[in-house]
């Protein structure tokens, strides 16, 4: 090749490699390494299209219109017809004010909390963007980072969307407001469109509904407060829980001493200072309040918006309240005995089985008095009501109802080698008794002994499953946070006596469950939101159940809870006059009495508790009665409430009874020992003071139904007769059959049909030795199972020395 052809080749190669990469004369892996002049290239480009890109979209991006949020359109809530309406979110009237009206306090504070380079920067933090952007790209956005002038500009012109395109369109027209507007209208403008609680926007109105003055009039103290806020502003409100916001005072105080507005001397004087209380507004008087703060606190929650966003987004939320039966609960409770004691609370929820949705609550009597709602948000000794869940458990797990449990009372029983005595309520004497007698008559000898069998965790389980919510941590109870949680619901074998602290909505809930045969579905106030003027339709409330308890367990459990209205200590509920059933419970020392029970088509919760001072406290004598029990005022009023409720629709039939779960059953190690037949009869008969079990599993006892209750006003005419008006001589113990499975029912004793002389009762017959009827009376004051005795003490069941128990008839303290 001639030198000329060679040069010619290597001056086109050298042209062509205007980069010199990868790198011409060096040899190896470092010829990969690029240049001065690809660095030099590199960068320069880079930032030239950085500058491109920046300039195109500062050009193309406009200052839009105010958004939706900022116009304040009110939100309405609705009962379920979705046409009436209960009450609104809305903002307040906002006032806008200029900058010398707002004290120099405040600006200083809002500046050190939020921004200290406002006076500095140009609208936006470079350091804060990166962070924001890193977020929303690994899909970790904490917030925080942005100006004062970025939030503004989100208050007033964007949404909190987080996303890449919203933050790019916060920067540039941050940018652009920054170079539009001065520092001063800047920084008046973001503290005219804050929300800092209480549905106040803008901090002359928060001023106004917080320390009842005027912005300007803001002192140090003052400011640092509302500073603090602006972070977290549905957090507390100030006036009831200061230490919320305590370390963000502490926080906003300090930014002012490093920023130079304050001196150390200044903020070491600065305390928390006083807050008003909040003013309600009257359209929250009654039940409407309590329905207007509890859709609240659910719409937060499923919207997953802010406080402003609801007040402001021009919602349309329909809600699963029945107001003909918000009406029907409030009469129900209303027409309980006025004199009551200090402190008394009623609490009634309504769930419909067949979806979860709150039919109606009472929250007390006026929300603008009391904004605590006692079927929400109290926790109450659960009493006999849980007996269900072990019931339930033992169900799963092998055991029938035909199975057979102690009932003489005291009993020592062995709780895993440990002796554990305890007694019914009243101190009553049944003998063995078959665990469907048990759950008619709530002998908690009987349930303690199950329990014990079946594992007081898988108790605590089918509670959990059935609608409870789960025990409260250590840390939930350090703070006072338990409204999501209950209270000792813990593994042990006493839970099936009713110690763990629940709420009723909780205990409905349950119920509910219950009464959908063992499906739960999540308890909601919300049947669907709407928005816009289109009515787009942005929630819809979650009403698909899931399937907790096997369908025959379900049964099984219906069947038993019915005999607790057919003949026990429920029986006030035959009123009704449709398939019912349920559970009493009355708690140690009276301190509340409750009644849950259900049809096929609606569950109830009712529960009567006294609180004084933030203490709860027996509710001792009232409407006439030594004490209140589960079996009169609060089956009393679910008996009213559910008989308004359920006018017109139609009677259902609760699921016939299946075949149960085959499991092997746990060794019952407090089994009472079987009876021995008397040699002479031509017939086994059952022990005198038992309820006519032989310790077989072939035959369970059921009372027959005793006869409709009577009026309160008979109950005290006649000492021979229970507090549910039937007779006491006579004997409910006849024998029933169920027609589908075969299994007989055997009668109860038949020894005798009156009282003994020696004070303690049994299931039906009175004998000399002491072991007394059912439903009779004893002269000594031991009471039976619906009646009471001469000297006031009767039982139904219940409790005793572990204070659970269910009795029907007026009784002396301490049962």
């Amino acid at each position: 090749m001639a030198k000329g052809q060679r040069q010619a080749k290597t001056r086109g190669k050298k042209t062509k490699n205007i980069l010199n990469y990868p790198r011409s004369g060096v040899h190896g892996w470092t010829r990969f390494l690029p240049s001065i002049r690809l660095l030099v290239v590199g960068g320069l480009s880079i930032v030239i299209l950085l500058c491109v890109l920046f300039s195109i979209g500062y050009a193309t991006t406009d200052v839009p219109e105010p958004n939706q949020e900022a116009t304040g359109q009110t939100s309405t809530i609705y009962y379920n017809d979705g046409k009436t309406p209960i009450g609104q979110y809305k903002v307040e009237d906002r006032k806008s004010i200029r900058i010398d009206e707002i004290s120099e306090p405040m600006q200083k504070a809002a500046v050190a909390a939020e921004d200290t380079s406002f006076y500095e920067n140009r609208g936006i933090s470079i350091k804060g963007l990166s962070r924001a952007v890193v977020g929303v790209a690994t899909n970790q956005y904490a917030g925080g980072g942005s100006t004062i002038t970025q939030q503004y500009v989100k208050n007033f012109y964007l949404t909190n969307e987080h996303s890449f395109d919203r933050k790019v369109k916060e920067m540039f027209i941050s940018l652009k407001i920054d170079q539009q507007q001065s520092k001063d209208d800047i920084l008046a403008n973001y503290l005219n469109t804050i929300y800092l609680g209480r549905r106040s926007y803008g901090i002359e109105v928060a001023s106004q509904n917080y320390f009842d003055k005027s912005a300007k009039d803001l002192d140090v103290s003052e400011s640092a407060l509302l500073a603090a806020m602006i972070q977290r502003p549905g957090a507390a409100d100030p006036s009831d829980n200061p230490e919320v916001y305590q370390d963000r005072f502490d926080y906003v105080v300090k930014s002012m001493v490093d920023e130079g507005f304050i001196t150390e001397e200044q903020a070491a004087k600065i305390e928390m200072p006083k807050v008003e209380k909040q003013n309600k507004e009257s359209s929250l008087s009654g039940q409407k309040g309590y329905m207007w703060d509890f859709v609240r606190r659910e719409a937060l929650r499923k919207l997953d918006i802010t406080e402003a966003q609801l007040d402001r987004g021009g919602y349309n939320i329909t809600t699963t309240f029945d107001e003909d039966r918000m009406k029907q609960a409030e009469k129900a409770i209303k027409n309980l005995p006025s004199d009551q004691p200090e402190g008394l609370q009623t609490g009634l929820v309504s769930i419909d089985p067949d979806n979860g949705g709150i039919e109606a609550f009472y929250g007390g009597k006026n929300y603008l008095d009391q904004a605590f709602n006692a079927s929400t948000q109290s926790h109450v000794q659960a009493g006999s009501t849980f007996k269900p869940f072990a019931l339930v458990a033992g169900l799963e797990n092998g055991v029938r109802l035909t199975d057979t449990y102690p009932g003489t009372s005291p009993t020592t029983l062995n709780n895993d080698g440990t002796p554990w005595e305890l007694s019914n309520f009243g101190n009553t004497s049944y003998g063995p008794v078959t665990l469907l007698k048990a759950t008619q008559s709530s002998i908690n000898t009987a349930y303690a002994a199950l329990n014990v069998q079946v594992g007081p965790d898988k108790t605590v389980d089918v509670a959990q499953r059935a609608g409870l919510s789960g025990n409260c941590t250590d840390k939930e109870m350090e703070s006072g946070d338990t409204g999501g949680c209950s209270i000792g619901l813990t593994p042990n074998p006493s839970n099936v006596l009713g110690t763990p602290s629940v709420k009723p909505i909780d205990m409905a809930s349950a119920y509910a469950t219950f009464a959908a045969n063992g499906v739960h579905h999540d308890t909601h106030s919300i049947e669907k939101v709407t928005q816009g003027a289109d009515d787009t339709e942005v929630y819809k409330g979650e009403t698909k159940g899931k399937r907790v308890f096997d369908k025959a367990v379900g049964a099984e459990t219906s069947f038993a809870l019915q005999q607790v209205i057919n003949g026990g200590s429920g029986s006030y509920a035959q009123q009704l006059g449709r398939p019912a059933a349920g559970k009493t419970g009355t708690t140690n020392n009276n301190t509340a009495a409750w009644f849950s029970g259900y049809t096929p088509n609606l569950a109830t919760s009712v529960v009567l508790y006294r609180e004084v001072d933030g203490k709860q406290m027996s509710i001792g004598s009232y409407g006439g009665r030594g004490e209140v029990t589960g079996g009169s005022f609060p089956v009393q009023v679910w008996t009213e409430y559910m008989q308004d409720a359920l006018q017109g629709t139609k009677v259902e039939q609760f699921p016939e009874r299946g075949e149960l779960p085959d499991k092997p059953k746990p060794k019952n190690t407090n089994a009472p020992a079987a009876p021995k037949p008397e040699p002479k009869a031509p017939e086994p008969e059952a022990p005198s003071g038992s309820d006519g079990g032989d310790g077989s599993d072939e035959k369970a006892p059921v009372d027959e139904p005793s006869e409709k209750p009577k009026d309160d006003e008979d109950k005290g005419k006649d000492k021979d007769k229970d507090a549910d008006g039937k007779d006491d001589s006579k004997d409910d113990g006849k024998d029933s059959k169920d027609s589908k499975d075969g299994r007989e029912d055997n009668g109860s004793s038949k020894d005798g049909d009156g009282g003994s002389k020696n004070g303690d009762t049994g299931d039906t017959g009175g004998s000399d030795n002491g072991n007394g009827s059912d439903t009779g009376g004893s002269d000594n004051g031991n009471g039976s199972d619906t009646g009471g005795g001469e000297d006031g003490s009767g039982s139904d069941t219940g409790g005793g020395e572990n204070g659970d128990g269910d009795p029907v008839g007026v009784v002396s303290p301490g049962g």
